[in-house]
């Protein structure tokens, strides 16, 4: 039986989920998500028209989300972090949900 002819280069391995959990894409995704909750908090203030607080209330639910759930793939996925950073993150994953329904709360007046 023969081996299957070799190519030149290196051999192509696929990437692991874990290495996407690196610190500064979990703090990065909640700063974007963040940012779109006050910037959706901006929108509610400057403006009181029905269209912008549609996009307003997008904005929130969005930006909780994404914050919310990098925080959560970051606990439950990461083999680096320890368990008291899991659970923080945890923790920092059910702030931003309550402050998120506080905000959509607030803006659906």
């Amino acid at each position: 039986m023969q081996s299957p002819p070799q190519y030149p280069g290196a051999p192509y391995y696929p990437m692991a989920t874990e290495n996407l959990l690196k610190k500064r894409y979990v703090i990065a995704l909640n700063a974007l998500g963040l940012l779109a909750i006050w910037l959706a908090v901006i929108i509610v203030i400057w403006t009181s028209d029905l269209n912008a607080r549609g996009f307003a209330r997008f904005l929130t639910i969005s930006g909780g989300l994404i914050a919310a759930f990098g925080s959560l793939a970051a606990a439950l996925g990461s083999k680096r972090t320890s368990d008291m950073q899991n659970l923080g993150l945890l923790v920092w994953a059910g702030l931003l949900l309550s402050f998120t329904v506080t905000v959509l709360a607030w803006v659906g007046r």
